[in-house]
């Protein structure tokens, strides 16, 4: 029975934090409980689940029908979609604030990695919205700068899947110079979602991938492998 202290959360509350509509002292509260509750947890990633933050990325039906087939094992997909949950709640405010702001928010959240004895990130871009894209390679700089508790530089992947693809693009990408920076960093691997490129080419773009970034055949598995494994998950 819930006590006075913690009253019932109804599904339009979840709904509502999932949407980012909560003001940030109701957020906070909710994401302590969901972290401390398993059962409002599962709830969460219910309405939530992994396929709907990704589902913008993979319109096509043939996507979504493969998508079930590539997470058979219900319990491994509510874990994988309790974390990107959790990190959504950390992460909302990203592109709300300024710079400065959001620069602090990724600088509490690294050190929240460090604390955690961790230092592998994915870094996750969907995006091909300017302030998203340059977001997301300040956020790539900074991680690939990080030292994780004993000393050694973090594990960062940047997997671009959708419009965010362009971002990786030779002749499309506005930021090439910042990517080819990028690539000085050993511990950062630039990815490009392929079943985003055969999209794309299947409507007549010419898909050439900037120098040093590499292919995964789907941005989606290689985000449950990497979260099933462990690692920390950056939404751009």
């Amino acid at each position: 029975m819930q006590s006075e202290a913690n009253p019932p959360i109804s599904d339009e509350i979840l709904g509502a934090y999932i949407d980012n509509e909560l003001a940030a002292p109701e957020r906070a509260d909710l994401l302590g409980r969901i972290a401390r509750d398993p059962e409002l947890r599962g709830r969460a990633c219910e309405l939530w689940q992994l396929k709907q933050m990704v589902r913008g990325a993979y319109p096509l039906p043939r996507q979504q029908a493969t998508a079930v087939r590539r997470f058979p094992a219900w319990r491994g997909y509510q874990a994988l979609a309790a974390s990107l949950l959790l990190m959504l709640g950390t992460l909302a405010g990203w592109l709300a604030h300024g710079r400065i702001d959001a620069d602090r928010q990724l600088a509490s959240q690294i050190e929240s990695i460090r604390s955690d004895g961790g230092g592998r990130v994915v870094l996750h871009l969907f995006s091909d919205e300017p302030a998203r894209m340059e977001a997301s390679l300040r956020m790539a700089e900074q991680l690939a700068q990080a030292r994780d508790n004993a000393g050694q530089p973090f594990r960062v992947e940047f997997i671009a899947n959708g419009p965010g693809l362009h971002l990786l693009r030779a002749g499309g990408s506005p930021y090439a110079g910042q990517i080819a920076a990028l690539r000085n960093h050993p511990n950062l691997h630039l990815i490009a979602c392929r079943e985003a490129m055969d999209r794309l080419r299947e409507r007549g773009v010419d898909v050439t991938l900037l120098p040093g970034v590499e292919e995964t055949p789907s941005a989606e598995s290689e985000l449950a492998a990497r979260l099933t494994q462990g690692w920390r998950y950056v939404q751009s």
